[in-house]
């Protein structure tokens, strides 16, 4: 017969000696007093002290709400990245000592700020009711009937106006 069943035998097992067997002693009595043997006992010990685990995540973050729930305290080196830069789906944000850093979906840096110097630069619209620059205020107002108007400053002088009928 071609499909004659696979005989199976059993494994021949070696005799492994006790441990300590032989002439070894396994201590498992003393001596009470003379030729009299107790089972062994075991010295007191104190009781562990209770330690609990207090969970950084429960205690200072809360995942739920997604809010941070204590102040953290930042390493001196190091950088930061929020988001991963995918060309055509995702910018991201980079925070180093050397500045920050931002990058829409295209790779185009739409602002930066340079921690060096204080160099900023920034691609879209910068807007602002006041912005002071040096000793010049800028300052942009807006009348009731829409209406607006920038006024530079020297101090407490006005400069210059721009978009003023007046």
């Amino acid at each position: 017969m071609a499909d004659e069943e696979k005989v199976y035998y059993p494994e021949t097992i070696e005799d492994t000696p006790f441990p300590q067997a032989e002439g070894g002693n396994l201590d498992i009595s003393q001596a009470i007093g003379k030729g009299v043997y107790g089972p062994q006992t075991i010295k007191d010990r104190p009781m562990p002290t209770k330690r609990v685990a207090v969970e950084l995540l429960s205690s200072a973050l809360n995942t739920k709400s997604k809010k941070i729930l204590q102040e953290f305290q930042f390493t001196p080196s190091g950088a930061l990245q929020i988001g991963k830069y995918q060309n055509g789906v995702s910018g991201d944000l980079r925070i180093s000592p050397s500045g920050i850093l931002g990058r829409n979906l295209s790779g185009i840096t739409t602002f930066a700020i340079d921690a060096d110097n204080g160099d900023a630069i920034f691609l879209g619209t910068l807007q602002a009711g006041t912005i002071i620059a040096g000793d010049t205020n800028i300052v942009m107002e807006t009348a009731s009937n829409g209406a607006g108007r920038i006024v530079l400053l020297n101090g407490d002088i006005p400069a210059i106006l721009i978009g003023d009928p007046s």
